[in-house]
């Protein structure tokens, strides 16, 4: 008897709904506690790109989020293990990094944080202070990706760039500037969270609808489907045959597993003569693997 292979992996259906997309965008400055769902938020994405002066500016190479922690297990004589509850965070750290490739005065002055900027006539000048105020900490800087459902949001509080500040240049490339933003407590007395969140923010949306119709195909057990629906870049067709009086079900962001057939969307398709008079759902599937519409028909196949 053969061996099964998969019996050990942890992937289900799940797993694919659970993803972090695409190097995603940095906005500093944004007030999310207003924003309660994934459209808000693409909707604050998409002023915040209209407008430029949220943005933190392109990138290269995505980035990285670090949370460091100092743990100290407390000592005291008698101790042969680690007990539950005897740990202490004597500090943390929430810091994001980048690297930007646009060089504007309003991006340098936001990763240099200590620095003025003045414009005279055509000619802007960036002077840097010895003195860190109050004003050059951004209010927040949240760095916004894609997820298969919808977003994840990391929000430092008080971010201020520490690391000594860097603009790479050479030949046939473009200008690169990296960044370390840091977290910083707002506060003095508030030793109770460190000074970050992660926010998860689901898809909000509805299925779409599209028309199907069915006739009977060239060759026993075919059906020629038609639809009006014109796919978007990435999208493909799936369908699944139900009953005579029940038709597949599918919901908005389902993942369509392996009971479900990819179609062309012109091919006339083999379903079988006795599947005529059925009713077939067909749906359509986004780059991410996501249903987005569907349509239900009842199919004519050719039966002789």
């Amino acid at each position: 008897m053969g061996v099964k292979s998969n019996t050990t992996t942890p992937l289900r259906k799940e797993t694919f709904e659970s993803l972090q997309l695409n190097a995603g965008i940095t906005l500093v400055n944004v007030d999310l506690a207003d924003i309660s769902n994934a459209g808000a938020l693409k909707t604050e994405i998409a002023t915040a790109k209209a407008d430029g002066s949220k943005l933190l500016g392109a990138t290269r190479g995505g980035g990285t989020f670090t949370i460091t922690r100092e743990i100290r297990q407390v000592e005291a004589d008698g101790v042969r293990f680690r007990f539950k509850g005897s740990e202490i965070v004597d500090s943390a750290d929430a810091y994001l990094s980048e690297t930007l490739i646009e060089v504007t005065p309003e991006h340098l002055k936001k990763v240099i944080g200590n620095a003025d900027v003045t414009t005279s006539g055509d000619k802007t000048t960036i002077s840097l202070r010895t003195a860190i105020e109050d004003e050059d900490y951004l209010d927040n800087i949240v760095w916004i990706g894609d997820t298969s459902k919808g977003f994840v949001a990391i929000e430092l509080y008080n971010a201020l760039n520490t690391a000594d500040f860097t603009m790479t240049f050479a030949d046939k490339t473009e200008g690169t500037v990296n960044c370390e933003f840091h977290a910083h407590q707002g506060d003095v007395d508030d030793f109770d969270e460190v000074p970050c969140k992660i926010h998860f923010f689901d898809a909000a949306g509805e299925l779409g609808s599209i028309t199907v119709t069915s006739a009977a195909g060239t060759n026993v057990g075919e059906t020629a489907l038609t639809t009006t629906n014109t796919l978007e870049s990435g999208e493909h067709y799936a369908y699944k045959v139900g009953t005579a009086s029940t038709a597949p079900s599918a919901a908005y962001h389902d993942i369509p597993d392996y009971t479900w057939t990819e179609w062309n969307g012109s091919s006339a398709i083999n379903v079988g003569a006795s599947a005529d008079g059925k009713k077939a759902t067909i749906v359509v599937v986004n780059s991410s693997g996501l249903v987005t519409k569907k349509g239900v028909v009842t199919l004519a196949v050719k039966t002789a």
